[in-house]
């Protein structure tokens, strides 16, 4: 012990030791310090979100549509940031951080497949044709247990550049997307689509995509086969798409309780699907509408009638009509109709039933043998005219329930990807499902933003640009008027 402090006291007294073991001793503090401070601001940052939002087309912030429902947010929302092993989307993430710092309710991890591969399994979207992969997003609420998986397709918008052959990125509505999901996950109710199953309709991966649109609008789809027991929501609509058989009578009483209760049809045909169907047959002209037999052609003198050389792809007109106007004033009523069956008001309209077209073709005729060694080009006797290859009916009940029916001849306009890309038919789709069923799915007025910063020229110019160029140059401005007069001292 007398050794050790007599070590101590030889130390103390030596000069050189005593000052390196301060400098030592104070370098090891402020190291610590601005370890401590670093760990400080970066817990403050991801709490608070205090990072300043710098890019041009601030993709990082939110509106306040997003903040207001984030405020009124009850339930807790668990996001998942699924991202590569070289890294995620940093703007992304930066703005998922925010909406953590906005919302207790919200809490956000990044995570990999590679440490964490129970998340493929643990997770379905809402359609089912969803899973989860590398950089997506899981959107999860423990409470209702519903979850949505978002892609770089829900919040990347691009467009063809016909100078490079390429897909550019246009737009981005990383916003939009996450918020949307957020609402969708937390309803305690979610707004549904009923599809009719058991006589052979379309088949589910027929309806891939009409089912993914749907999901992706925040609506869910529920398959219903009246022969097992299933039982109808007369909240939700009934799609009816290209039946192959016909109707029970007990199905047949179901489908009138059900519009007698208010229910809602959503009903799809082909030109080539059996016109013998008495109760199918039936079920329509209690809402005062028939079907043509036969295939719509145009005619060849009608060149706006029918795209480019297939005179069997009609490019109807959208008639103004309550369901129909949001459409027109938008200017989303670019539609494709391919191998189209054609309806009309029933001879005898019921009491109560309001029929009327929605898509009307121009000069046309109706090719009424149509096999696969038979020409589509017009024949003696065949019915010409203009033709309604979809229409809407409205339906009043003793009971005073409304029941309404919109019937389209084709189902490739919201089962086709191609259609969904390069025409109206996913407005038209979700117009009419809004009109069926007078109320929305979630779905929120955020803007997306510009993806590509725009070239720099005269017109777009703004004052913020005219500060950022004009300050560093009345900078050193000031310095010259400065340094030229002491230049020779």
């Amino acid at each position: 012990m007398n050794r050790l402090k007599s070590l101590w006291l030889k130390l103390s007294k030596n000069r050189k030791l005593r000052c390196g073991g301060f400098s030592v001793a104070l370098t090891i503090t402020v190291v610590v310090l601005v370890m401590l401070l670093a760990a400080l601001f970066d817990g403050l940052e991801q709490r608070f979100a205090l990072q300043m939002d710098f890019s041009f087309n601030s993709a990082t912030t939110q509106g306040e549509i997003t903040r207001n429902a984030l405020r009124q947010l009850e339930k807790d929302i668990k996001i998942y940031a699924v991202v590569p092993a070289t890294g995620g989307d940093e703007d992304l993430l930066s703005l998922l951080n925010r909406y953590a710092a906005a919302s207790g309710h919200v809490t956000v991890t990044e995570e990999n497949l590679l440490k964490n591969p129970v998340l493929q399994n643990q997770f379905t979207d809402a359609a089912g044709t969803r899973y989860v992969t590398d950089d997506c997003l899981i959107i999860h609420c423990p409470e209702t247990g519903l979850s949505r998986i978002l892609t770089p397709d829900d919040y990347i918008y691009r467009s063809y550049n016909m100078e490079t052959g390429y897909f550019d990125q246009t737009l981005i509505s990383y916003e939009k997307a996450v918020t949307e999901a957020i609402l969708y996950v937390a309803l305690d109710s979610v707004p549904a689509i009923q599809i009719l199953s058991g006589h052979r309709e379309l088949a589910q991966d027929q309806t891939a995509f009409l089912e993914q649109n749907l999901a992706d609008a925040n609506y869910r789809v529920v398959r219903v086969n009246l022969a097992a027991g299933d039982e109808l929501n007369p909240e939700d609509p009934l799609m009816l798409l290209s039946l192959q058989y016909d109707l029970t009578e007990r199905e047949l009483n179901q489908l009138m309780d059900f519009a007698r209760a208010g229910g809602d049809f959503f009903v799809t045909a082909k030109y080539d699907d059996p016109l013998d169907l008495e109760n199918y047959n039936a079920l329509l002209r209690a809402y005062g509408i028939e079907a043509y037999p036969g295939l719509v052609v145009a005619k060849e003198g009608d060149r706006a009638g029918y795209y480019a050389d297939y005179p069997v792809i009609l490019m109807p007109s959208m008639q103004e009509t309550d369901v129909t106007r949001p459409l027109l004033s938008a200017g989303e009523n670019i539609l494709l109709v391919t191998e189209a069956r054609a309806f009309r008001v029933s001879g005898i309209q019921p009491e109560g039933v309001m029929a009327y077209p929605l898509l009307m073709t121009g000069e046309a005729y109706l090719r009424q043998s149509v096999s696969g060694d038979d020409t589509v080009e017009q024949q003696p006797g065949d019915p010409e005219g203009r033709f309604a290859v979809s229409m809407w009916s409205d339906q009043m009940f003793e009971n005073g329930a409304v029941s309404h029916m919109f019937v389209l001849g084709d189902s490739n306009v919201f089962t086709d990807y191609w259609m969904q890309l390069n025409t109206s038919s996913t407005a038209f789709l979700l117009q009419v499902i809004h009109s069926l069923q007078e109320k929305e799915a979630v779905s929120l007025d955020i803007i997306p933003k510009p993806a590509q910063r725009e070239s720099l020229n005269l017109g777009n110019i703004t004052p913020a640009v005219i500060v950022t160029v004009m300050l560093p140059l009345l900078v050193l401005l000031g310095a010259l008027l400065v340094l030229l007069p002491r230049k020779n001292l």
